[in-house]
């Protein structure tokens, strides 16, 4: 079960929208298409409900920053090449 900002490992997919744990951040990348079908709708209720567990664990903060620094993501050289 993904529980946000538990760990740097967990990571949840619904479809090719993966939803990546950080200990200060939530990364989301991928795809997600919604369409106005079943299939849609189980999509658009996976996602609410991921979403619905970062929002409960960030009201749960009690001393909760108004804006955090992050360092930027660097780029490494790919070995292979």
């Amino acid at each position: 079960m993904f529980k946000p900002f538990a760990d740097e490992q967990s990571s949840s997919a619904i479809y090719d929208l993966t939803l990546e744990n950080q200990l200060d951040c939530i990364n989301l990348y991928g795809n997600l298409q919604i369409t106005k079908d079943q299939q849609g709708l189980a999509a658009a209720k996976a996602l609410q409900a991921l979403m619905n567990q970062v929002v409960e664990v960030l009201q749960q903060q009690e001393n909760l920053p108004e804006h955090i620094e992050r360092q930027p993501e660097q780029e490494i050289e790919n070995p292979f090449l």
